[in-house]
């Protein structure tokens, strides 16, 4: 008791008692505190009432890659403004948060031009429409489907169900294959066919195809030709027009088709083949 009583009756330079001043900020503290947490929280359900309003104002007028990248850059700016908000509740003075968001913009400017390079791209990608949600791209070695645009970075979800995420500035320094950039798209065959057969019957069978198949577009103009001799086949070019919707099943459809028409026409598909021949000799 008397260890705890020469505690409390420590005092300051100004006479107070250091026990007393403690305990006070303490208090003090754990208010501000209290408040700060109080204050985002209230934010962050702001925040997320402001972005359902923002998807829905904007769901008639831009496409799913603009409202994904509109959205998270103002998230990014509602976030950075609470944070500043929540600084001056916590009892912060003005000059030292402009003084602190000084020095944090130039450590950025220097050390985080990656950072910074990445949310001019995804600006660039915005307003240029080089590709949008929902488009096949080809981009760095990877292809696939366009799943989401944000500040930073382009999702991209392959056809074996991988995500591929690239920086933005990376998409703007690479060269981009997109391949629904267009209503139409060609399906582009190379179908060998053998010496044997009837390569002119081969060509009528393809024309004819290529004006009846469900897929096609038959008002386009096609390109059917026997192009070259290779080395066990003689291959004939076969190039016709679809809609990009559904380009791929239309694609595997018409390939399976050709092989089961020259079948029935005895049209053959040549192909590699291992004879193997076993002789029993005798020796004497």
């Amino acid at each position: 008791m008397d260890f705890f009583a020469t505690i409390t009756a420590l005092e300051n330079e100004d006479g107070k008692k250091i026990f007393e001043v403690m305990v006070n900020d303490t208090i003090s503290f754990c208010i501000r505190i209290f408040i700060f947490l109080f204050v985002f929280y209230i934010g962050k359900k702001l925040i997320s009432i402001i972005l359902s309003y923002i998807d829905l104002m904007s769901k008639d007028r831009f496409d799913v890659g603009a409202r994904q990248f509109s959205k998270s850059f103002v998230k990014l700016g509602l976030y950075i403004i609470l944070f500043l908000i929540g600084m001056l509740v916590f009892g912060f003075k003005e000059q030292s948060i402009i003084t602190m968001i000084s020095a944090v913009s130039l450590g950025i400017g220097i050390s985080l031009k990656g950072f910074l390079s990445n949310i001019a791209g995804g600006v660039v990608i915005l307003f240029t429409r080089p590709f949008t949600v929902g488009e096949y791209i080809e981009v760095n070695g990877a292809f696939g489907e366009v799943y989401k645009i944000d500040v930073f970075s382009t999702h991209i979800n392959t056809l074996d169900s991988k995500r591929v995420i690239i920086p933005n500035n990376v998409m703007l320094s690479s060269n981009v294959i997109n391949h629904d950039a267009n209503e139409y798209r060609r399906i582009k065959l190379e179908i060998p066919v053998s010496y044997e057969c009837n390569q002119k019957k081969a060509v009528e069978i393809l024309e004819n195809i290529s004006k009846t198949f469900e897929g096609l577009e038959h008002d386009r103009r096609s390109f059917i030709n026997i192009m070259e001799y290779a080395d066990s086949s003689v291959n004939i070019y076969f190039i016709v027009w679809t809609k990009r919707e559904g380009y791929y099943r239309t694609r595997g459809n018409l390939i399976a088709h050709i092989i089961e028409v020259f079948n029935k026409e005895n049209i053959e598909i040549p192909y590699n083949k291992l004879d193997v021949n076993i002789k029993n000799i005798r020796g004497d």
